[in-house]
């Protein structure tokens, strides 16, 4: 049985489309919903005429947010993926894209993930890329055997500093909120 009525569902439409938003997904993430929301992407973006900036900085936004948040729920058990559902959320509001994404993630990892956010966001794009490069061309990974450049890759192709927060759900979780603008 439904729970909403007609009108909520009119109400959450409209509440969307004033927010600019064009793709939602709110849920469990996994490959195959990454691939579904990539399509209907790539195909928004094909038919965009005023599009004046590349599509790949789009999409590859896209992609490394879901690959945070499915990297994020791997290290979850179902159990406290069941805390706060992740969410994509995909918009343009006037000539720029924004990528947004949430998810639940351990206190432990909150302050690690402040501290890379902060440092990205008080480079400029030289600094950026200067470093991407030397942690490509010098394959350092981390403890999770990951090189680490994921926000790094979202930076160089944002045409804005990160907007990000981290909402306390309880004393072990927060929910991550991530902005990235295209």
């Amino acid at each position: 049985m439904i729970k909403l009525n007609p009108n909520v569902i009119l109400d959450l439409k409209n509440h969307i489309k004033g927010n600019d938003i064009l793709i939602s997904f709110i849920g469990p993430f996994s490959q195959g919903i990454i691939e579904e929301i990539g399509n209907a992407l790539r195909e928004h973006l094909k038919k965009d005429e005023n599009m004046d900036f590349s599509a790949n900085s789009v999409f590859s936004v896209f992609i490394e947010q879901s690959q945070n948040i499915k990297n994020y729920e791997k290290v979850l058990s179902d159990v406290e993926k069941n805390i706060s559902d992740s969410i994509i959320l995909i918009g343009k509001d006037n000539n720029n894209y924004f990528i947004c994404s949430g998810n639940t993630i351990k206190k432990e990892h909150m302050l690690e993930l402040k501290n890379k956010l902060e440092k990205i966001n008080s480079l400029n794009k030289n600094e950026i890329k200067k470093i991407y490069k030397e942690k490509l061309k010098n394959h350092i990974y981390n403890e999770n055997g990951s090189a680490g450049l994921g926000l790094l890759e979202m930076a160089k192709r944002s045409c804005d500093k990160f907007k990000y927060d981290f909402i306390k759900l309880n004393e072990k979780y927060y929910y991550f909120v991530l902005i990235v603008k295209v």
